[in-house]
């Protein structure tokens, strides 16, 4: 119980005509202040959240607003990291950005686009380019341990990749940025 809040509130009783020792009225006034500690301890919490990095619970706030999609496999730290990166993202759609995003990220990537068969490049039996190859691009990652996940039975289901090997950061991070018109796909590498 805060005595400021409650004596505060028993300040503002008219003196005559309320006894403010009086058992039922003493309970009211520690209800209420107890009610306004309440809301003092969440209205402290909603200034911090004025910035994402002392969010806490509010975080999702922050997600939604910036139209980020909550996975409930990142941790909070990963959640924070991008929240942080959209706030500060100025965009582009260039291979440069993109790299520039990914080192602040903490990754080494690297950019691949299929070409097309080009002439005194390519040979006879080459492929020439398969529809809509010219709207692909990959993302070539290196140095970074992922951990993989393989199928197993009792613990995968149905319809699952026999394995999987992914980071759900960068992966969600240029999948929300990259034109939608684009696919772009992620190779591991180990360096």
């Amino acid at each position: 119980m805060s005595k400021d809040n409650a004596t505060l509130l028993a300040l503002l009783l008219p003196p005559v005509a309320y006894a403010t020792q009086q058992p039922l009225i003493e309970a009211e006034l520690s209800a209420e202040g107890n009610a306004f500690d309440a809301v003092n301890l969440l209205s402290e919490s909603i200034v911090k959240a004025v910035t994402p990095i002392y969010a806490a619970n509010l975080l999702s706030d922050w997600e939604r607003v910036l139209g980020i999609g909550s996975n409930a496999d990142m941790t909070y730290q990963q959640r924070l990291e991008k929240v942080l990166l959209k706030i500060a993202e100025t965009g582009g759609l260039s291979i440069p950005y993109f790299k520039k995003l990914a080192s602040r990220l903490g990754y080494s990537i690297e950019i691949v686009e299929p070409t097309a068969f080009h002439v005194g490049i390519n040979r006879c039996g080459d492929r020439l380019m398969i529809e809509g190859t010219m709207w692909t691009w990959g993302v070539v990652i290196s140095g970074l341990k992922v951990k993989p996940y393989y199928f197993r039975t009792g613990s995968s289901a149905v319809g699952e990749h026999l394995s999987v090997f992914a980071d759900a950061v960068i992966e969600s991070v240029f999948n929300d940025l990259k034109p939608a018109h684009t696919f772009c796909y992620f190779v591991y590498q180990d360096s």
